[in-house]
């Protein structure tokens, strides 16, 4: 069973579930709605022309609606809304209809979400939001990111980043995490190296330009300059910035 509702300036059919998991047929969390306010706020402020933009963990496909519905129409080339899952390829299609997303604006898969940034990128924005540890999408997201495209990436799995599990911590995100009074600003440093390290052997390195900590979850954006010189810094900095 679908309810209908409205999210930013986009209506749309979500699950009625009782409680948000990754067992729902279809995955919508509606507290993460300012997750996606302030992802089409940072995309508003950087004012990028003729973005491509991928959402490969899309679920019920609200986030790449919001983007078409709320971003300036010259911001937009086309959004890639992709989802694994046949009941969600199904209900996303159903929201833009929803919508009346207009034919070329958006481009709806169901494949791997590796596959689907490999496969269509390179894109200018990329938005990794699964459920839990980001890493087994990192890879594909930093081979498909455009010169000065953005990469944003979610974190849910902050028990890690926060040193409740360290074992976890050290052999997803290669650190050594802190639980105590900053614990949170240092499982955003985790988070920032590990995407960086993760991109530095294409050369690629990653500014960051925003991220937060908030409820059950971590947040950051950054930006992509290509040059082995520059990753090369991004790496030195790294293994300079070990904490006595």
């Amino acid at each position: 069973m679908y309810l209908k509702m409205k999210e930013g300036n986009a209506e749309l059919l979500a699950p009625a579930a009782k409680t948000v998991s990754s067992r729902m047929e279809v995955f919508y969390n509606p507290v993460m709605k300012l997750n996606r306010d302030l992802s089409v706020a940072l995309l508003k402020a950087v004012g990028k022309k003729r973005m491509r933009i991928a959402d490969p963990l899309a679920g019920t496909g609200i986030r790449g609606i919001r983007f078409i519905r709320e971003l300036p129409k010259s911001q937009i080339e086309y959004v890639l809304i992709n989802d694994k899952n046949p009941k969600a390829y199904s209900l996303i299609n159903r929201n833009l209809r929803l919508n009346k997303v207009k034919p070329g604006k958006a481009v709806v898969t169901r494949k791997d979400a590796s596959m689907s940034l490999l496969e269509h990128g390179p894109f200018d924005y990329i938005d990794i939001d699964p459920f839990g540890f980001p890493g087994p999408f990192i890879d594909a997201a930093v081979k498909a990111l455009a010169r000065n495209g953005i990469l944003a990436v979610t974190a849910t799995d902050t028990a890690a980043l926060c040193g409740t599990y360290p074992k976890v911590c050290r052999r997803n995100y290669w650190a050594e995490p802190m639980h105590g009074p900053m614990m949170y600003e240092t499982g955003l440093r985790i988070l920032i190296r590990r995407v960086q390290l993760g991109a530095a052997g294409y050369e690629k390195a990653l500014i960051p330009l925003f991220s937060y900590s908030r409820d059950h979850y971590m947040r950051v954006f950054l930006r992509c300059e290509s040059g082995a010189k520059k990753a090369d810094d991004v790496v030195s900095m790294q293994l300079h910035a070990c904490i006595p």
